[in-house]
Order: C-alpha cells, then structure tokens, then sequence
C-alpha cells in the first residue's frame, strides 16, 4: 500500500501464500505480520490453487490486525493495566459508569464528547468514545487505551487534589476512577450548558467498489471518493473511461494517492467498512487537561443526585424489582465490584442478569441474596418512571361471586383461576416486547378497589393475584369509570400517551351509580379505549357495545388454549401496531344503539394491524433506486446514516441474496419491502413472503426494524410479523450488515428456535408433535404465500428492460446469476435452479442424458461470479 510494486520468485506449484509473504518480506522491508493477501483463495494452500499464474500480480495490503481470525475486542472487561494503578473497586465503578453513560443518554452524547474534546483536545479520546457510545461499534485494543488512559487524565483534573480550592477531601490518584460517577455527572451537566459545541462526522469508505478492502487507494480528478489503483490501471489498460472523470484520456500525473484513507487503514482492523472522520469547522486547539475545576467536591456529589443522572446512582438490588426497566442500572455484586444489570429473566421477578465488567462474563444472580450479601435490605416500593410511556393500561378484574363459576365447558376451571392465568400471560409478554406500557390493576365486585397504581412492573401484580377472592356483585361500570378517572391522570402528567382499559368480567352489570351510556360518553370524551374479555357461557351486549363505541375489542375465548393465545397477539397486547375501529360520536350513544352494535359487529378474534404507511407506496428496482441516491450523494449533504442504507442496499445489489429480492421506496429510501423464497427441503419450500424493513433514526447504532407482512406458520414469527431473533436484540451491533439479518431470518424458517418462541401454542406442537407442525406450516404457506417469487415481483414493480451479457445468463432461470455453479462437465448453472432439477433427474442437463451429475459433481464458480458482480456494479454508475 505504501510501498509500491516488488518482483519476487516462487514455484507455483509448491509454495503457498505464506512462502509468498515471508519471500515479500525479506524483499520490501515490510514486517511478514502486517503482510495480508488480497485475493481469492482455491481449494489447495498453493500459488497455483489460488489462481496466480506466471506474470501475475499479487496484491497484499497492510494492517496490524490478523485477517484470519474475527477481532472481537470486548471493551467491559478488566484486562488492561493502567499506567497509574487503580484499585479493583475503582476498574469496576469506571467501567460500569461508561455502560450506563452509553446507554442512557442518546442524543446528549454528543454535546458530551463535544465537551471531553474541548477540555482534552485529546482527539483520539473523543474519537474513540464517539465509536463506542454514539455508533454502538467495537474499538480496537489501541482505542481502549485511549478511553482508559484519557479519561483517567480528565477525571484526574476534575477532582481535588493539592493545590486546588475545591474543599477537604482529597483524592488520591489510587482512587480516580472510584469516583467516576461524579466525574461524568459533572462532565454531563457542564456540557449542557455549552452553546454551539456539537460533533460532527463524515464517514470514510475504506472498500472499493466490488465490496473488498482497499490495497491501493488513489483518487483520480472529477471521482468523489477514492478508487483501487488496480482498478483504475485495468481500466486504462483497456482504454475504457472511469464515471464522473473530469479527464477523458486518464494521465498517470493526475492519478494521486490517498493517503489519508492509507493512514486510516493501518489503523483499523479487517472488518471495519467504514471510518467516522471528525469534521472540524475551526483550528482551536483543546485545553490540552489544563481544568481550572473550582466546584467543590460537594458540589459534585450533588450533581449525581439530580434526577438527570439517576442511571449514574447505584440501584439497591431490591429496588429492581420494582423497575419496569432495568436494563443498564448500575447495581453491587460486593463490596469492591459494581456491575450492570441488564435486565430481568424471564418468568422470574427475583432473578436479574448481571454483567460483571471485571471478569466481563454475563451472571444471572438472586436479588434478595444479593440484597442480604451486600447489606442492603431496601422494600423496593418506590415507583421509578426510566421512560416516557406510549400507553397507559388500567386493567379491570371482575372479582364477583359468580366467577367461582367453571370458566369453558371443556375444562374444569373457575372463571377467577382463569383470570389469573390469562393476566400471568399478559404480563409476561408484555416485559417480553418490552413495550413502553405502564399498567395499573383494579378489582370490582361490591366496591371499586385499586389493587396497584401505575407502573412498570408488572411482576409486581402477581402477589395481587395470587389473592384475590371472589365475592359480591358487579360494579362494572362505577368500575369503568373509575378507571376513566384514573386514566385521565397519566394524560395531565403524559398529554402523548395512548389511553386503554382491559377488562376481564363474566357478566353484565349490578348495583352501578352510573349508567352505560353516561359512562361511554366519559370514555369517548377522554379518548380511552375499551378492550373486554368475556369469560364463560355469558351474553354482555352492552360492554360490547361500549368496547366497539370507544373504538376496541371485545373477545369471547372458548377453551383455556384460546383465552392464552389472545394474549400473544401484539395488537391485544399494545395499540401500537393495531388499526383501531371507527369511534361514535358521544352524543349519540344510547343504551339501545350500544346493543345493536352486537348485530352488526360480533366478537373479535384478532384485532386488524396497521402496518406502515410506506407499504403502500410505489417500490422501484435497486439499480434504479441507486442510480438516484448516488446522484443525489454527490450533489449535496447526505447523512451518515443515509450513507450506511445506501451501502447495505449497493452490496445486496451487487451480490444479491439468492432467495431474497429488495425493492425499495421511490418515496422513502429507509423503507424497503422485501420479498424471500422459502428455503429448499423445508415446509415454506413452496412460499413467496413479503416483509418489511424499515431503518429508524438511531441506524446503525439500533437495528432496523424488520417485520414478515406475509402471514407465517412459525414459533418465532406472531400474528403482526415481529421476529424473534437475537440478532435484533442482544447480539445486534453496529457492524452487523443487512445480508446477516436476511441470513438470520431465512434461517429460522430452515431451523426454528422454539425455546425461546413468540407462540407459545406453536411451540409446544413443534416440540411434541413435529409432524404435525410441519405438515400444517406447508398447509398454511400453500394457502398464505403460494404465489410464484416472479409473480409477486410483477405486483410489485414494472420490469425494466436491460442489456445483461449471455454469458452472465443461467440457461435454466434465463435470468443474469446470482449463485453461480460449475459443474464437472465445464457448465454453469445457478445453484437453487441445478439442485432442483437435480431432484429429479440425475444428468446435466445441458451434456443431456447418460452425463451424469451429482450434487457432489458441483462447485462454486467465482469466476463467474466475479464477472457477474462487476457487470451488477456498472449497472449503477452514474
């Protein structure tokens, strides 16, 4: 890369890359460890197998990193030194204190490392944490010592010491980084106040065109970004034009190296795509760490405690119990360890996970033995809010006597056991989607009682209802109006919250104050939303007919199966993603028109979802959608975020996923609807599916959001299409690219994960009657998703006609090759295409019968695929 072209002697049938490299080595001066081969390799360890021939030219980069191993330098882990020594304690509290700044403070990140740098002028400090707490990415060993050792530096200068007029006590340089907290609460508050002082990135690309890392990179007059010399040099060997080159005959003089990008690559290790370049509008320099901090210690302990920097105060372990959110609260594992929780097992209210950052492992630890180990012994009955709700549910329970009464004819069951088990299932899936829900729990029978005000935790209500009794009459609409009252509170304190109540009951009303229709005018008034789950053989025509009014359901399960699989369904569990009914007006509700609402509307089984309003806008083919962005990309001010979709979508161009098609919006870039084969030798093998993609505002740092439209028989799949896959939960970073999602997705449809299931029912009948699982998926994909990939394609988008070489066409698919596969006859075919065929015949089907062909007879043809990808990357230049 940066020092130039070297001729050396192997024997191509002998020596192997490694040869090639130290040989390299001892010829340019350069280090072997830092020599890395760029080029394809063959089935053998040769020269000759990877296809260098005599004459060839043999491209090798440099980097400091080892290319065949995957770099997975973990940042919460105690295995550094630092150059001043701290205590344990001390590792743990800094460590732990830059989870949780990582976590919960979002958009202020910037303003804060805005600050660090204006304080520091340390640039790689800022930088680093600009990676690591903005873009969600991994850093290198290198950028790890930075954070440590700068922020050590900083912290230093921020708390007393001798000389400084900031009160008595003295901090030891031993106990810097046990007093983090302070320090990033006081960094956190300073920053606020700063005016104009805010980061900005611009994102290098250090891969060339086809994808690949680059070796040489040069830029060329008229070219935005920077080129492969290799490419540049082929393509004035063949006299051909590079796109947007201002110089029609390319000269050798005009052809510059980019050395910026060669300095960045040494620097970063294989994986990385792209570098975030700080963008500096003016020459001041930093602070260089001369702080004249004159707020005292005192002062900065007060600073914690501001309700800004709650997440930086340790939570007693008990007090998590009561947490809705949990997730990145900074908790005691011992007397010199603070960790992180991050977040409850399920099905437990007791037990937490735990990442201790000096071992780095993730534990699963007791709270109440983790209370008695660490001496504290806190109730835990303080309500905390982490997060602005979206919905607020009060949920009704109708306690009368009649619901000893059997709840379904074909199961002994008392209608009070069954609520408790459906508002169990409840509970759980909805701490399970984690939705911004804050509930509250109320019981009726002679009198109106609330069991649980709002809040976030819904394990909290199960010793509620694991006690209540049934007895007395139903006060169930002084119980709905009660809860409108309640209700109205949450909207004066959270204007933008959605309101709901739910109310599980077996009968009519008897003994209210109120009547149903004065009551359905104060719903619809507050605009609150009545869900109703009627239990047993009972007729309740005029609550539904207030549910239906005020714009919700009303359910009526027949066997204990269905009463818990409706609370599976996302759009019982959450508005969010449901399409509510019409509302009536409340001056026209009576007691009569609430009645015959029933006449015209029954019970509900599912609720109808909203899906996003993009779905119905008019999609286009990638090459065109890319032609655009690229044109508009060097025009004006493209954000970074737009530049990442822009480069998932032009790899999934040029190396398409076989089984997978992209279109996205022509009105909004960052919606793609997407449309997926069923995998081969499965029970979707039949299907075409539809989905969704849709990048949010925090993309890449979170995951997009990536959602099935086509409805799919699966354990891992529910009734709205939300896939449950850790790669959009707990294993997602910032590096992981859309082919490894759209790999993750088609492979649970290969292997289903019914352990950790969205439909519970499903579940247990792939675990316990597989056969009839799978028979009953390739029922339902027939029914559902029958229709041919090309013709759901066709609804999809107009054809656009194209030149595409017959050399690059599958003569079994007449369609340009995506798999290429050469089998032992010299023949390519596209692999999905040939291994079907091969199914039912056993010959080439171009050699004809009596060639015969097997799936071990075929193998991947990189020359071809090679040739298809270049042809895919002049299909978008622009």
């Amino acid at each position: 890369m940066l020092k130039g072209d070297f001729q050396v002697t192997v024997k191509l049938a002998s020596d192997t890359i490694t040869n090639l490299r130290l040989k390299l080595a001892n010829k340019s001066g350069i280090p072997a460890h830092v020599l890395h081969y760029k080029g394809r390799r063959g089935g053998g360890d040769t020269l000759e197998s990877c296809g260098i021939s005599e004459g060839s030219t043999v491209n090798f980069y440099l980097s400091s990193f080892p290319d065949e191993t995957s770099y997975d330098e973990a940042f919460f882990i105690h295995d550094f030194l630092p150059s001043i020594p701290q205590t344990q304690k001390g590792i743990s509290v800094f460590l732990s204190s830059v989870y949780a700044v990582k976590s919960h403070y979002g958009t202020k990140l910037l303003k804060l490392i805005a600050y660090i740098r204006k304080l520091t002028g340390c640039h790689p400090l800022a930088q680093s944490l600009h990676q690591l707490c903005c873009r969600n990415e991994r850093l290198t060993r290198n950028q790890k010592i930075a954070v440590v050792e700068g922020l050590y530096l900083l912290f230093r200068e921020l708390l007393p010491q001798p000389g400084r007029p900031q009160g008595e006590n003295l901090i030891k340089d031993l106990d810097v980084f046990e007093n983090s907290l302070y320090c990033w609460a006081h960094l956190l508050s300073e920053a606020k106040k700063q005016s104009g002082h805010h980061e900005n990135y611009a994102p290098i690309t250090v891969t060339s065109e086809d994808g690949s890392r680059f070796s040489q990179p040069v830029r060329v007059p008229g070219v935005p970004g920077a080129l492969e010399w290799a490419y540049v040099r082929q393509t004035i060997q063949d006299k051909k034009k590079i796109p947007n080159c201002t110089e029609e005959v390319l000269r050798g003089t005009s052809i510059k190296k980019a050395t910026d990008i060669e300095k960045v690559l040494l620097s970063l290790p294989p994986f990385v795509k792209t570098y975030p370049l700080w963008i500096h509008k003016d020459k001041t320099a930093g602070q260089n760490f001369k702080i004249n901090n004159e707020e005292t210690f005192g002062s900065m302990m007060e600073e914690l405690k501001s309700p800004d920097h709650q997440c930086l105060n340790v939570t007693p372990p008990l007090h998590l119990k009561d947490l809705g959110l949990c997730a990145a609260r900074l908790v005691l594992l011992s007397e010199d360890n603070i960790g992180v929780c991050l977040g409850k097992e399920k099905g437990s209210p007791d037990m937490i996970s735990v990442l201790d950052c000096l071992d780095g492992k993730n534990k699963t630890v007791d709270v109440n033995l983790l209370a008695a180990r660490t001496g504290d012994h806190g109730d835990g009955r303080t309500f905390v809010t982490t997060r602005t709700p979206k919905e607020a549910i009060l949920v009704l329970i109708d306690t009368s006597s009649s619901m000893e009464e059997e709840c379904y004819a074909s199961a002994e069951i008392q209608k009070i056991h069954a609520v408790k088990e459906l508002f169990d299932n409840f509970a759980t899936r909805t701490m399970a989607y984690d939705f911004c829900h804050i509930i509250s729990l109320v019981k009726f029978d002679s009198l109106v009682k609330i069991l649980h005000t709002f809040t976030e935790n819904l394990e909290m209500f199960k010793e509620h209802m694991r006690n209540i009794e049934a007895s007395g009459c139903t006060l169930l609409y002084d119980a709905l109006r009660r809860g409108a009252s309640e209700l109205e509170k949450v909207k004066t304190r959270f204007p933008d919250c959605r309101l709901r109540i739910m109310c599980l009951t077996d009968g009519n009303d008897s003994g209210s104050c109120i009547e149903p229709d004065a009551v359905t005018a104060k719903l619809l008034k507050s605009n609150i939303v009545v869900d109703s789950i009627l239990l047993g053989n009972v007729e309740n025509n005029m609550l539904h007919g207030i549910s239906n009014a005020t714009g919700g359901c009303c359910f009526k399960p027949k066997t204990t199966k269905d009463g818990l699989k409706l609370f599976e369904i996302e759009t019982v569990l959450s508005l969010e993603q449901r399409k509510l009914k019409e509302t009536l007006d409340p001056s026209s509700i009576s007691k009569r028109s609430l009645t015959r609402i029933f006449a015209a509307h029954g019970y509900d089984e599912c609720p109808e979802t909203s899906l996003p309003s993009q779905i119905n806008s008019k999609v286009t083919a990638t090459e065109s959608a890319l032609k655009k962005k690229i044109k508009e990309s060097t025009n004006g001010r493209f954000l970074e975020k737009d530049k990442r979709v822009l480069e998932e979508l032009k790899s999934l161009h040029c190396n398409p996923h076989p089984f997978f098609r992209v279109f996205p919006s022509e009105s909004d870039f960052m919606f793609w609807r997407i449309l997926m084969q069923g995998p081969p030798d499965t029970p979707y093998k039949k299907g075409v599916f539809e989905l969704y993609c849709q990048f949010g505002p925090d993309y890449p740092a979170k995951p997009p959001l990536v959602r099935f439209v086509t409805p799919v028989y699966h354990c891992n799949v529910n009734s709205v299409g939300r896939i449950c896959h850790n790669l959009f939960d707990r294993n997602y970073n910032a590096h992981i690219t859309m082919r490894e999602i759209l790999e993750a997705v088609y492979g649970l449809l290969i292997s289903p994960e019914p352990e950790d299931p969205l439909d519970s029912i499903l579940a247990e009948e792939f675990l316990t009657s597989r056969e009839t699982y799978e028979r009953e998926a390739e029922k339902h994909t027939e029914e559902t998703a029958g229709k041919s990939l090309d013709d759901m394609e066709k609804n999809l988008v107009e054809p656009i006609p194209q030149f595409i070489p017959q050399h690059l066409i599958c003569p079994l698919t007449k369609k340009m090759f995506v798999d290429p596969v050469k089998t032992v006859y010299g023949t390519v075919y596209e692999r999905k295409a040939i291994e079907e065929l091969l199914k039912q015949h056993q010959y080439d089907p171009t050699a004809g019968p009596g060639n015969e062909l097997e799936m071990n007879d075929i193998r991947a043809d990189q020359d071809m695929k090679k040739m298809v990808m270049d042809h895919r990357s002049l299909q978008i230049n622009v």
